[in-house]
Protein backbone atom coordinates (compact mmCIF):
# COMPACT_ATOMS: atom_id res chain seq x y z
CA UNK A 1 0.00 0.00 0.00
CA UNK A 2 1.35 3.41 -0.95
CA UNK A 3 1.88 5.66 2.08
CA UNK A 4 1.54 8.65 -0.27
CA UNK A 5 -1.95 7.60 -1.41
CA UNK A 6 -3.03 6.82 2.15
CA UNK A 7 -1.84 10.24 3.34
CA UNK A 8 -3.81 11.96 0.58
CA UNK A 9 -6.99 10.06 1.48
CA UNK A 10 -6.65 11.02 5.13
CA UNK A 11 -6.07 14.66 4.18
CA UNK A 12 -9.25 14.70 2.06
CA UNK A 13 -11.17 13.28 5.02
CA UNK A 14 -9.75 15.88 7.38
CA UNK A 15 -11.01 18.70 5.14
CA UNK A 16 -14.57 17.37 4.96
CA UNK A 17 -17.35 18.77 7.10
CA UNK A 18 -20.11 16.32 7.88
CA UNK A 19 -23.58 17.83 7.61
CA UNK A 20 -25.71 14.99 8.89
CA UNK A 21 -25.86 14.28 12.64
CA UNK A 22 -23.11 11.90 13.64
CA UNK A 23 -25.43 8.92 14.09
CA UNK A 24 -23.44 6.69 11.79
CA UNK A 25 -19.72 6.12 11.56
CA UNK A 26 -18.60 4.61 8.24
CA UNK A 27 -14.95 4.45 9.19
CA UNK A 28 -14.10 1.05 10.72
CA UNK A 29 -12.40 -1.35 8.32
CA UNK A 30 -14.13 -4.36 9.85
CA UNK A 31 -17.38 -4.46 11.76
CA UNK A 32 -17.95 -8.17 12.12
CA UNK A 33 -21.13 -9.44 10.54
CA UNK A 34 -22.21 -6.14 9.05
CA UNK A 35 -22.77 -5.83 5.33
CA UNK A 36 -19.85 -3.82 3.91
CA UNK A 37 -20.44 -1.69 0.82
CA UNK A 38 -17.86 0.18 -1.24
CA UNK A 39 -19.86 2.97 -2.92
CA UNK A 40 -18.08 4.00 -6.10
CA UNK A 41 -18.50 7.03 -8.31
CA UNK A 42 -16.73 6.39 -11.63
CA UNK A 43 -14.96 9.73 -11.68
CA UNK A 44 -12.57 11.77 -9.56
CA UNK A 45 -13.36 12.89 -6.00
CA UNK A 46 -13.49 16.50 -7.25
CA UNK A 47 -16.46 15.66 -9.50
CA UNK A 48 -18.10 12.95 -7.42
CA UNK A 49 -18.55 14.95 -4.24
CA UNK A 50 -20.43 17.63 -6.19
CA UNK A 51 -23.05 15.02 -7.11
CA UNK A 52 -26.05 15.14 -4.78
CA UNK A 53 -27.32 11.73 -5.88
CA UNK A 54 -24.04 10.09 -4.89
CA UNK A 55 -24.03 11.81 -1.52
CA UNK A 56 -27.63 10.76 -0.91
CA UNK A 57 -26.92 7.10 -1.63
CA UNK A 58 -23.90 7.29 0.69
CA UNK A 59 -26.07 8.53 3.53
CA UNK A 60 -28.92 6.11 2.84
CA UNK A 61 -26.63 3.07 2.85
CA UNK A 62 -25.13 4.07 6.18
CA UNK A 63 -28.54 4.64 7.74
CA UNK A 64 -29.50 1.01 7.16
CA UNK A 65 -29.15 -1.45 10.09
CA UNK A 66 -26.10 -3.73 10.03
CA UNK A 67 -24.62 -1.86 7.07
CA UNK A 68 -21.40 0.10 6.70
CA UNK A 69 -20.64 2.06 3.53
CA UNK A 70 -17.40 3.70 2.46
CA UNK A 71 -16.61 5.70 -0.66
CA UNK A 72 -14.26 4.99 -3.54
CA UNK A 73 -13.35 7.15 -6.54
CA UNK A 74 -11.46 7.05 -9.80
CA UNK A 75 -7.90 8.13 -8.95
CA UNK A 76 -6.56 11.43 -10.24
CA UNK A 77 -4.04 10.94 -13.10
CA UNK A 78 -1.03 11.47 -10.83
CA UNK A 79 -2.49 9.12 -8.23
CA UNK A 80 -3.16 6.50 -10.88
CA UNK A 81 0.55 6.45 -11.68
CA UNK A 82 1.27 5.94 -7.98
CA UNK A 83 -1.27 3.07 -7.77
CA UNK A 84 0.44 1.33 -10.67
CA UNK A 85 3.99 2.04 -9.53
CA UNK A 86 3.41 0.70 -6.01
CA UNK A 87 0.97 -2.06 -7.06
CA UNK A 88 -1.54 -0.69 -4.54
CA UNK A 89 -5.07 -2.09 -4.96
CA UNK A 90 -7.86 0.47 -5.18
CA UNK A 91 -9.03 1.27 -1.64
CA UNK A 92 -11.84 3.12 0.12
CA UNK A 93 -11.51 6.69 1.27
CA UNK A 94 -12.65 6.25 4.88
CA UNK A 95 -10.43 3.43 6.10
CA UNK A 96 -8.16 2.80 3.11
CA UNK A 97 -9.50 -0.74 2.97
CA UNK A 98 -9.04 -2.64 -0.35
CA UNK A 99 -12.24 -2.50 -2.36
CA UNK A 100 -12.03 -6.21 -3.15
CA UNK A 101 -12.50 -7.04 0.54
CA UNK A 102 -16.00 -5.48 0.66
CA UNK A 103 -19.15 -7.56 0.31
CA UNK A 104 -20.61 -5.20 -2.31
CA UNK A 105 -19.14 -2.81 -4.85
CA UNK A 106 -21.97 -0.38 -5.74
CA UNK A 107 -21.57 2.10 -8.59
CA UNK A 108 -23.57 5.32 -8.74
CA UNK A 109 -23.54 6.34 -12.43
CA UNK A 110 -24.78 9.63 -13.82
CA UNK A 111 -23.14 9.82 -17.26
CA UNK A 112 -22.62 7.26 -20.02
CA UNK A 113 -19.13 8.52 -20.81
CA UNK A 114 -18.07 7.36 -17.33
CA UNK A 115 -18.69 3.69 -18.26
CA UNK A 116 -15.01 3.14 -19.18
CA UNK A 117 -14.05 4.40 -15.71
CA UNK A 118 -16.19 1.67 -14.16
CA UNK A 119 -14.09 -1.00 -15.87
CA UNK A 120 -10.88 0.79 -14.96
CA UNK A 121 -11.85 0.93 -11.28
CA UNK A 122 -12.69 -2.78 -11.16
CA UNK A 123 -9.33 -3.56 -12.73
CA UNK A 124 -7.52 -1.35 -10.20
CA UNK A 125 -9.44 -3.11 -7.42
CA UNK A 126 -8.33 -6.49 -8.86
CA UNK A 127 -11.92 -7.59 -9.38
CA UNK A 128 -12.59 -9.54 -12.61
CA UNK A 129 -14.37 -7.19 -15.00
CA UNK A 130 -16.70 -9.76 -16.58
CA UNK A 131 -19.33 -11.01 -14.14
CA UNK A 132 -18.99 -14.56 -15.51
CA UNK A 133 -15.34 -14.58 -14.32
CA UNK A 134 -16.04 -13.55 -10.73
CA UNK A 135 -16.13 -15.99 -7.84
CA UNK A 136 -17.58 -16.09 -4.32
CA UNK A 137 -14.44 -14.30 -3.15
CA UNK A 138 -15.29 -11.21 -5.20
CA UNK A 139 -17.77 -8.49 -4.19
CA UNK A 140 -21.25 -8.45 -5.65
CA UNK A 141 -21.23 -5.65 -8.23
CA UNK A 142 -24.28 -3.37 -8.16
CA UNK A 143 -25.09 -0.29 -10.27
CA UNK A 144 -27.73 2.41 -10.15
CA UNK A 145 -28.20 6.01 -11.17
CA UNK A 146 -29.78 8.02 -13.95
CA UNK A 147 -28.09 6.22 -16.87
CA UNK A 148 -29.03 2.83 -15.43
CA UNK A 149 -32.60 4.01 -15.10
CA UNK A 150 -32.62 4.77 -18.83
CA UNK A 151 -30.76 1.75 -20.22
CA UNK A 152 -28.46 -0.59 -18.28
CA UNK A 153 -27.82 -3.04 -21.15
CA UNK A 154 -24.33 -1.91 -22.29
CA UNK A 155 -23.12 -2.77 -18.75
CA UNK A 156 -25.05 -6.05 -18.45
CA UNK A 157 -21.98 -8.29 -18.84
CA UNK A 158 -20.10 -6.47 -16.07
CA UNK A 159 -22.71 -5.83 -13.35
CA UNK A 160 -24.44 -8.47 -11.22
CA UNK A 161 -27.56 -6.45 -10.43
CA UNK A 162 -29.01 -3.08 -11.32
CA UNK A 163 -31.26 -0.83 -9.27
CA UNK A 164 -34.02 0.43 -11.57
CA UNK A 165 -35.48 3.43 -9.80
CA UNK A 166 -34.92 5.86 -6.98
CA UNK A 167 -32.61 4.87 -4.15
CA UNK A 168 -34.82 6.06 -1.30
CA UNK A 169 -37.39 3.34 -2.07
CA UNK A 170 -35.14 0.36 -2.68
CA UNK A 171 -32.32 0.89 -0.18
CA UNK A 172 -33.89 -0.70 2.90
CA UNK A 173 -35.23 -3.92 1.31
CA UNK A 174 -32.08 -4.39 -0.77
CA UNK A 175 -29.60 -4.04 2.10
CA UNK A 176 -31.79 -6.23 4.31
CA UNK A 177 -31.84 -8.99 1.68
CA UNK A 178 -28.09 -8.76 1.09
CA UNK A 179 -27.34 -8.65 4.82
CA UNK A 180 -29.58 -11.65 5.54
CA UNK A 181 -27.96 -13.56 2.71
CA UNK A 182 -24.51 -12.87 4.07
CA UNK A 183 -25.52 -13.81 7.62
CA UNK A 184 -27.02 -17.09 6.39
CA UNK A 185 -23.88 -17.90 4.39
CA UNK A 186 -25.76 -18.04 1.10
CA UNK A 187 -23.96 -18.06 -2.22
CA UNK A 188 -24.17 -15.07 -4.53
CA UNK A 189 -26.17 -17.18 -6.97
CA UNK A 190 -28.76 -17.96 -4.29
CA UNK A 191 -28.99 -14.31 -3.20
CA UNK A 192 -29.46 -13.13 -6.78
CA UNK A 193 -32.11 -15.74 -7.41
CA UNK A 194 -34.12 -14.52 -4.41
CA UNK A 195 -33.73 -10.89 -5.50
CA UNK A 196 -35.59 -11.53 -8.76
CA UNK A 197 -38.78 -11.16 -6.74
CA UNK A 198 -37.89 -7.66 -5.55
CA UNK A 199 -39.43 -4.77 -7.47
CA UNK A 200 -36.85 -2.46 -9.01
CA UNK A 201 -34.04 -5.04 -9.11
CA UNK A 202 -32.82 -6.12 -12.56
CA UNK A 203 -30.46 -9.10 -12.71
CA UNK A 204 -29.17 -9.46 -16.29
CA UNK A 205 -28.09 -13.10 -15.99
CA UNK A 206 -31.76 -14.07 -15.78
CA UNK A 207 -32.54 -12.59 -19.21
CA UNK A 208 -31.48 -13.71 -22.65
CA UNK A 209 -31.54 -11.67 -25.85
CA UNK A 210 -31.95 -13.05 -29.38
CA UNK A 211 -31.17 -10.99 -32.47
CA UNK A 212 -32.67 -11.10 -35.94
CA UNK A 213 -30.77 -11.23 -39.27
CA UNK A 214 -30.89 -7.42 -39.50
CA UNK A 215 -29.21 -7.04 -36.09
CA UNK A 216 -32.28 -5.79 -34.23
CA UNK A 217 -33.57 -7.49 -31.08
CA UNK A 218 -35.85 -10.39 -31.89
CA UNK A 219 -36.72 -11.32 -28.32
CA UNK A 220 -35.86 -10.45 -24.72
CA UNK A 221 -36.76 -13.41 -22.54
CA UNK A 222 -36.74 -13.76 -18.73
CA UNK A 223 -36.09 -17.01 -16.93
CA UNK A 224 -35.90 -18.33 -13.38
CA UNK A 225 -38.96 -16.39 -12.25
CA UNK A 226 -37.67 -12.98 -13.37
CA UNK A 227 -40.45 -10.59 -14.47
CA UNK A 228 -40.82 -9.83 -18.21
CA UNK A 229 -41.16 -6.12 -17.43
CA UNK A 230 -39.13 -4.22 -14.85
CA UNK A 231 -41.21 -1.66 -13.02
CA UNK A 232 -39.23 1.37 -11.93
CA UNK A 233 -39.56 2.17 -8.22
CA UNK A 234 -40.02 5.81 -7.28
CA UNK A 235 -40.53 7.98 -4.22
CA UNK A 236 -44.13 9.17 -4.24
CA UNK A 237 -43.79 11.79 -1.47
CA UNK A 238 -40.56 13.79 -1.46
CA UNK A 239 -41.42 15.33 1.91
CA UNK A 240 -40.73 12.05 3.66
CA UNK A 241 -37.01 12.22 2.90
CA UNK A 242 -34.88 15.32 2.38
CA UNK A 243 -32.31 15.05 -0.40
CA UNK A 244 -29.51 17.26 0.87
CA UNK A 245 -25.73 17.16 1.18
CA UNK A 246 -24.21 14.76 3.67
CA UNK A 247 -20.68 16.11 3.35
CA UNK A 248 -19.33 19.54 2.41
CA UNK A 249 -15.75 19.92 1.25
CA UNK A 250 -13.66 22.60 -0.48
CA UNK A 251 -12.07 19.98 -2.76
CA UNK A 252 -14.93 19.81 -5.25
CA UNK A 253 -16.27 21.53 -8.34
CA UNK A 254 -18.93 23.11 -6.09
CA UNK A 255 -16.54 24.08 -3.33
CA UNK A 256 -18.03 24.15 0.20
CA UNK A 257 -21.56 24.22 -1.20
CA UNK A 258 -24.56 22.71 0.58
CA UNK A 259 -26.86 21.11 -2.02
CA UNK A 260 -30.64 20.87 -1.70
CA UNK A 261 -33.04 19.12 -4.06
CA UNK A 262 -36.19 21.22 -4.52
CA UNK A 263 -38.06 18.96 -6.91
CA UNK A 264 -37.74 15.84 -9.03
CA UNK A 265 -38.84 15.39 -12.61
CA UNK A 266 -40.39 18.21 -14.64
CA UNK A 267 -43.86 18.98 -15.92
CA UNK A 268 -42.58 20.92 -18.97
CA UNK A 269 -42.18 17.80 -21.16
CA UNK A 270 -39.31 19.00 -23.36
CA UNK A 271 -39.04 16.13 -25.82
CA UNK A 272 -35.28 15.70 -25.55
CA UNK A 273 -35.16 15.70 -21.73
CA UNK A 274 -34.61 12.36 -20.01
CA UNK A 275 -35.23 13.88 -16.58
CA UNK A 276 -38.77 14.81 -17.50
CA UNK A 277 -39.70 11.29 -18.57
CA UNK A 278 -37.57 8.84 -16.58
CA UNK A 279 -38.31 10.72 -13.33
CA UNK A 280 -42.03 11.07 -14.07
CA UNK A 281 -44.17 12.30 -12.38
CA UNK A 282 -43.06 15.78 -11.42
CA UNK A 283 -42.86 16.14 -7.62
CA UNK A 284 -41.97 19.11 -5.41
CA UNK A 285 -41.01 19.42 -1.78
CA UNK A 286 -42.98 21.52 0.65
CA UNK A 287 -41.21 24.87 0.98
CA UNK A 288 -41.61 25.50 4.75
CA UNK A 289 -40.60 21.92 5.57
CA UNK A 290 -37.58 22.05 3.28
CA UNK A 291 -36.55 25.38 4.78
CA UNK A 292 -36.80 24.01 8.32
CA UNK A 293 -34.79 20.87 7.55
CA UNK A 294 -32.14 22.67 5.51
CA UNK A 295 -31.53 25.42 8.07
CA UNK A 296 -30.92 22.78 10.74
CA UNK A 297 -28.09 21.29 8.71
CA UNK A 298 -26.43 24.19 6.91
CA UNK A 299 -23.76 24.38 9.56
CA UNK A 300 -20.48 25.75 8.27
CA UNK A 301 -21.34 25.43 4.57
CA UNK A 302 -20.40 28.64 2.78
CA UNK A 303 -23.21 28.67 0.21
CA UNK A 304 -26.34 26.84 -0.92
CA UNK A 305 -26.84 25.13 -4.27
CA UNK A 306 -30.41 24.59 -5.43
CA UNK A 307 -30.98 21.38 -7.40
CA UNK A 308 -33.89 20.57 -9.69
CA UNK A 309 -34.85 20.20 -13.34
CA UNK A 310 -36.60 23.60 -13.46
CA UNK A 311 -35.54 25.61 -10.41
CA UNK A 312 -37.32 28.79 -11.40
CA UNK A 313 -40.63 26.87 -11.50
CA UNK A 314 -40.35 25.95 -7.82
CA UNK A 315 -43.34 27.62 -6.10
CA UNK A 316 -41.55 28.52 -2.84
CA UNK A 317 -38.30 29.62 -4.45
CA UNK A 318 -38.41 33.30 -3.43
CA UNK A 319 -39.32 32.77 0.22
CA UNK A 320 -36.85 29.90 0.57
CA UNK A 321 -34.07 31.89 -1.08
CA UNK A 322 -34.69 34.92 1.08
CA UNK A 323 -34.50 32.76 4.19
CA UNK A 324 -31.09 31.45 3.16
CA UNK A 325 -29.84 34.94 2.43
CA UNK A 326 -31.13 36.05 5.83
CA UNK A 327 -28.93 33.28 7.28
CA UNK A 328 -26.02 34.81 5.34
CA UNK A 329 -25.77 31.85 2.95
CA UNK A 330 -25.45 32.94 -0.70
CA UNK A 331 -27.50 30.91 -3.19
CA UNK A 332 -26.30 29.35 -6.42
CA UNK A 333 -28.71 28.80 -9.30
CA UNK A 334 -28.19 26.48 -12.23
CA UNK A 335 -29.96 27.08 -15.55
CA UNK A 336 -33.15 29.17 -15.34
CA UNK A 337 -36.32 29.00 -17.44
CA UNK A 338 -36.65 32.31 -19.26
CA UNK A 339 -40.45 32.25 -19.15
CA UNK A 340 -40.55 31.97 -15.37
CA UNK A 341 -37.90 34.60 -14.65
CA UNK A 342 -39.53 37.52 -12.81
CA UNK A 343 -38.07 40.80 -11.52
CA UNK A 344 -38.44 39.42 -7.99
CA UNK A 345 -36.40 36.33 -8.89
CA UNK A 346 -33.81 38.52 -10.61
CA UNK A 347 -33.50 40.57 -7.40
CA UNK A 348 -32.90 37.36 -5.46
CA UNK A 349 -30.19 36.29 -7.91
CA UNK A 350 -28.46 39.65 -7.70
CA UNK A 351 -28.63 39.71 -3.91
CA UNK A 352 -27.09 36.24 -3.86
CA UNK A 353 -24.01 37.60 -5.58
CA UNK A 354 -24.07 35.20 -8.53
CA UNK A 355 -22.06 36.83 -11.30
CA UNK A 356 -22.89 34.56 -14.25
CA UNK A 357 -26.37 33.31 -15.12
CA UNK A 358 -27.17 30.42 -17.45
CA UNK A 359 -30.16 30.70 -19.75
CA UNK A 360 -31.12 27.77 -21.95
CA UNK A 361 -32.91 28.77 -25.16
CA UNK A 362 -31.86 25.29 -26.46
CA UNK A 363 -32.69 26.27 -30.07
CA UNK A 364 -32.23 29.49 -32.03
CA UNK A 365 -35.51 29.55 -33.93
CA UNK A 366 -39.04 29.53 -32.59
CA UNK A 367 -39.83 26.74 -35.03
CA UNK A 368 -37.24 24.47 -33.44
CA UNK A 369 -38.41 25.38 -29.96
CA UNK A 370 -41.87 24.20 -30.98
CA UNK A 371 -40.35 20.96 -32.27
CA UNK A 372 -38.67 20.23 -28.94
CA UNK A 373 -41.67 21.59 -26.96
CA UNK A 374 -39.60 24.26 -25.26
CA UNK A 375 -42.58 26.57 -25.19
CA UNK A 376 -41.25 30.12 -25.07
CA UNK A 377 -40.61 32.88 -27.58
CA UNK A 378 -37.64 34.96 -28.62
CA UNK A 379 -39.31 37.95 -26.98
CA UNK A 380 -39.37 36.13 -23.63
CA UNK A 381 -35.68 35.23 -23.98
CA UNK A 382 -34.75 38.86 -24.64
CA UNK A 383 -36.93 40.05 -21.76
CA UNK A 384 -35.23 37.63 -19.35
CA UNK A 385 -31.79 38.91 -20.35
CA UNK A 386 -32.96 42.52 -19.92
CA UNK A 387 -34.47 41.87 -16.50
CA UNK A 388 -31.19 40.33 -15.31
CA UNK A 389 -29.13 43.13 -16.85
CA UNK A 390 -31.27 45.70 -15.06
CA UNK A 391 -30.27 44.01 -11.78
CA UNK A 392 -26.57 44.26 -12.55
CA UNK A 393 -25.91 40.88 -14.17
CA UNK A 394 -23.37 41.33 -16.97
CA UNK A 395 -22.20 37.79 -17.65
CA UNK A 396 -24.39 35.17 -19.35
CA UNK A 397 -23.99 31.59 -20.44
CA UNK A 398 -26.38 30.63 -23.25
CA UNK A 399 -27.01 26.93 -23.75
CA UNK A 400 -27.93 25.70 -27.25
CA UNK A 401 -28.18 22.27 -28.83
CA UNK A 402 -27.33 21.45 -32.43
CA UNK A 403 -28.37 18.41 -34.44
CA UNK A 404 -31.94 18.43 -33.13
CA UNK A 405 -34.62 16.49 -35.03
CA UNK A 406 -35.82 18.45 -38.04
CA UNK A 407 -33.06 21.07 -37.76
CA UNK A 408 -32.26 23.06 -40.90
CA UNK A 409 -29.53 25.46 -41.97
CA UNK A 410 -31.71 28.44 -41.11
CA UNK A 411 -32.12 27.22 -37.53
CA UNK A 412 -28.34 27.27 -37.08
CA UNK A 413 -28.15 30.82 -38.42
CA UNK A 414 -30.87 31.77 -35.95
CA UNK A 415 -28.56 30.78 -33.08
CA UNK A 416 -26.08 33.37 -34.33
CA UNK A 417 -28.78 36.02 -34.79
CA UNK A 418 -30.36 35.43 -31.40
CA UNK A 419 -26.99 35.70 -29.68
CA UNK A 420 -26.36 39.00 -31.43
CA UNK A 421 -29.78 40.29 -30.39
CA UNK A 422 -29.22 39.31 -26.76
CA UNK A 423 -25.81 40.99 -26.79
CA UNK A 424 -27.32 44.14 -28.31
CA UNK A 425 -30.06 44.37 -25.68
CA UNK A 426 -27.59 43.71 -22.86
CA UNK A 427 -25.31 46.49 -24.14
CA UNK A 428 -28.20 48.93 -24.45
CA UNK A 429 -29.35 48.19 -20.92
CA UNK A 430 -25.79 48.50 -19.61
CA UNK A 431 -24.93 51.89 -21.07
CA UNK A 432 -23.30 54.10 -18.48
CA UNK A 433 -22.90 51.25 -16.02
CA UNK A 434 -19.70 49.63 -14.85
CA UNK A 435 -18.64 46.18 -15.93
CA UNK A 436 -18.09 44.59 -19.33
CA UNK A 437 -20.78 42.43 -20.88
CA UNK A 438 -19.82 38.81 -21.51
CA UNK A 439 -21.66 36.01 -23.27
CA UNK A 440 -20.41 32.44 -23.40
CA UNK A 441 -22.29 30.42 -25.98
CA UNK A 442 -22.27 26.73 -25.02
CA UNK A 443 -22.98 24.38 -27.96
CA UNK A 444 -23.89 20.77 -27.29
CA UNK A 445 -24.68 18.05 -29.79
CA UNK A 446 -28.14 16.56 -29.34
CA UNK A 447 -27.99 12.98 -27.99
CA UNK A 448 -31.24 10.98 -28.32
CA UNK A 449 -32.03 9.49 -24.92
CA UNK A 450 -33.91 6.27 -24.06
CA UNK A 451 -37.36 6.76 -22.60
CA UNK A 452 -37.96 10.10 -24.36
CA UNK A 453 -40.00 10.90 -27.48
CA UNK A 454 -36.75 11.32 -29.43
CA UNK A 455 -35.46 7.83 -28.53
CA UNK A 456 -36.17 6.68 -32.09
CA UNK A 457 -34.26 9.51 -33.77
CA UNK A 458 -30.70 9.11 -35.12
CA UNK A 459 -27.68 11.09 -34.02
CA UNK A 460 -26.53 13.57 -36.63
CA UNK A 461 -23.39 12.89 -38.66
CA UNK A 462 -20.22 14.07 -36.90
CA UNK A 463 -18.98 15.97 -39.95
CA UNK A 464 -22.27 17.84 -40.24
CA UNK A 465 -22.16 18.80 -36.56
CA UNK A 466 -18.60 20.06 -36.89
CA UNK A 467 -19.67 22.21 -39.86
CA UNK A 468 -22.51 23.69 -37.81
CA UNK A 469 -20.09 24.56 -35.01
CA UNK A 470 -17.79 26.27 -37.52
CA UNK A 471 -20.73 28.23 -38.94
CA UNK A 472 -21.72 29.53 -35.51
CA UNK A 473 -18.15 30.39 -34.50
CA UNK A 474 -17.59 32.22 -37.79
CA UNK A 475 -20.89 34.09 -37.45
CA UNK A 476 -19.93 35.36 -33.99
CA UNK A 477 -16.20 35.75 -34.58
CA UNK A 478 -16.32 39.55 -34.69
CA UNK A 479 -18.73 40.01 -31.80
CA UNK A 480 -16.84 41.57 -28.91
CA UNK A 481 -17.52 39.96 -25.55
CA UNK A 482 -18.92 36.78 -27.11
CA UNK A 483 -17.09 33.46 -26.81
CA UNK A 484 -18.19 30.09 -28.19
CA UNK A 485 -17.48 26.77 -26.48
CA UNK A 486 -18.55 23.55 -28.13
CA UNK A 487 -18.41 19.93 -27.15
CA UNK A 488 -16.63 17.48 -29.45
CA UNK A 489 -19.23 15.65 -31.58
CA UNK A 490 -17.10 12.50 -31.53
CA UNK A 491 -17.69 12.22 -27.77
CA UNK A 492 -21.41 12.83 -28.23
CA UNK A 493 -21.31 10.01 -30.78
CA UNK A 494 -19.84 7.77 -28.08
CA UNK A 495 -22.45 8.93 -25.57
CA UNK A 496 -25.19 8.00 -28.06
CA UNK A 497 -23.63 4.57 -28.57
CA UNK A 498 -23.48 3.87 -24.84
CA UNK A 499 -26.89 5.42 -24.25
CA UNK A 500 -28.83 3.50 -26.92
CA UNK A 501 -26.77 0.34 -27.16
CA UNK A 502 -27.84 -3.20 -26.36
CA UNK A 503 -25.87 -5.87 -24.51
CA UNK A 504 -23.48 -6.38 -27.44
CA UNK A 505 -22.10 -2.85 -27.01
CA UNK A 506 -20.35 -4.15 -23.90
CA UNK A 507 -17.88 -5.82 -26.27
CA UNK A 508 -16.88 -2.43 -27.65
CA UNK A 509 -16.61 -1.05 -24.13
CA UNK A 510 -14.31 -3.89 -23.08
CA UNK A 511 -12.20 -3.52 -26.24
CA UNK A 512 -11.74 0.21 -25.61
CA UNK A 513 -10.70 -0.57 -22.03
CA UNK A 514 -8.07 -3.04 -23.21
CA UNK A 515 -6.86 -0.53 -25.80
CA UNK A 516 -6.37 2.20 -23.17
CA UNK A 517 -9.31 4.27 -24.38
CA UNK A 518 -8.54 4.15 -28.10
CA UNK A 519 -12.12 4.07 -29.36
CA UNK A 520 -11.40 4.25 -33.12
CA UNK A 521 -9.22 1.16 -32.76
CA UNK A 522 -11.88 -0.51 -30.60
CA UNK A 523 -14.49 0.11 -33.31
CA UNK A 524 -12.22 -1.63 -35.81
CA UNK A 525 -11.33 -4.55 -33.54
CA UNK A 526 -14.87 -5.75 -32.78
CA UNK A 527 -17.25 -7.25 -35.32
CA UNK A 528 -19.98 -4.79 -34.45
CA UNK A 529 -20.83 -1.62 -36.34
CA UNK A 530 -21.31 1.28 -33.89
CA UNK A 531 -23.12 3.29 -36.58
CA UNK A 532 -25.94 0.74 -36.30
CA UNK A 533 -26.74 2.14 -32.85
CA UNK A 534 -25.91 5.79 -33.50
CA UNK A 535 -27.00 6.78 -37.01
CA UNK A 536 -30.00 4.50 -37.53
CA UNK A 537 -33.57 5.68 -36.99
CA UNK A 538 -35.72 3.14 -35.14
CA UNK A 539 -39.25 2.11 -36.02
CA UNK A 540 -42.12 1.91 -33.58
CA UNK A 541 -42.32 -1.87 -34.00
CA UNK A 542 -38.66 -2.46 -33.11
CA UNK A 543 -37.86 -3.92 -29.68
CA UNK A 544 -35.58 -1.37 -28.06
CA UNK A 545 -32.92 -2.55 -25.57
CA UNK A 546 -34.63 -0.68 -22.73
CA UNK A 547 -38.23 -1.58 -23.57
CA UNK A 548 -38.37 -3.95 -20.60
CA UNK A 549 -38.27 -0.96 -18.21
CA UNK A 550 -41.65 0.48 -17.23
CA UNK A 551 -41.32 4.19 -16.34
CA UNK A 552 -45.05 4.67 -16.04
CA UNK A 553 -45.32 6.30 -19.48
CA UNK A 554 -46.61 4.22 -22.37
CA UNK A 555 -44.58 3.69 -25.51
CA UNK A 556 -47.61 4.80 -27.49
CA UNK A 557 -47.54 8.21 -25.81
CA UNK A 558 -43.82 8.65 -26.52
CA UNK A 559 -44.36 7.74 -30.16
CA UNK A 560 -47.26 10.17 -30.48
CA UNK A 561 -45.01 12.89 -29.04
CA UNK A 562 -42.31 12.01 -31.57
CA UNK A 563 -44.83 12.46 -34.39
CA UNK A 564 -46.24 15.62 -32.82
CA UNK A 565 -42.73 17.14 -32.78
CA UNK A 566 -42.59 17.26 -36.57
CA UNK A 567 -46.02 18.87 -36.61
CA UNK A 568 -44.61 21.49 -34.18
CA UNK A 569 -47.41 20.72 -31.78
CA UNK A 570 -47.33 21.33 -28.03
CA UNK A 571 -47.33 18.47 -25.57
CA UNK A 572 -50.09 17.67 -23.08
CA UNK A 573 -48.98 18.21 -19.48
CA UNK A 574 -49.72 14.59 -18.53
CA UNK A 575 -49.20 11.43 -20.63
Amino acid sequence: MSSKLIAKARKLLSEERRIEPDHWQPFPSNRGGELSIALAYPHRYYTAMSNLGFQTVYRLFNEQPRTVCQRVFLPDPADLEEYLRTETPLFSLESQRPVRSFDVLAFSISYENDYPHLLRMMELARIPIARKDRTEADPLVVAGGSTVLMNPEPLADFVDLFVIGEAEVIMAPLTEALGNGKEAGKSKAAILSELTEMEGIYIPQFYSTAYGPDGTIESFTPRGGAPPRMKRVWLKDLNGLMTISSVVTPKTELSSMFLIELSRGCFRRCRFCAGSYTYFPHRVRDGPLLKEEALKRLGSAEKVGLVGAAISDYPDLISLGREFLHSQKPISFSSLRVDSLTPELADLIYDSGQKTITLAPEAGSERMRRVINKGFSEKQIIQAAEILTDRGIRSFRLYFMIGLPGEETGDIKEIVEMTKKIRHHIREKSRGKRGAEKILLSLNSFVPKPGTPFQWHPFEDIRSLNEKIKTIKKGLGRERGVAVAADLPKWSYLQTLLSRGDRRVGRLLLAAHRLAGNWPQAYRSVDLNPDFYVYRERTYAEILPWDFIDHGIGKEFLWSEYQRAFQEGSSPRRP
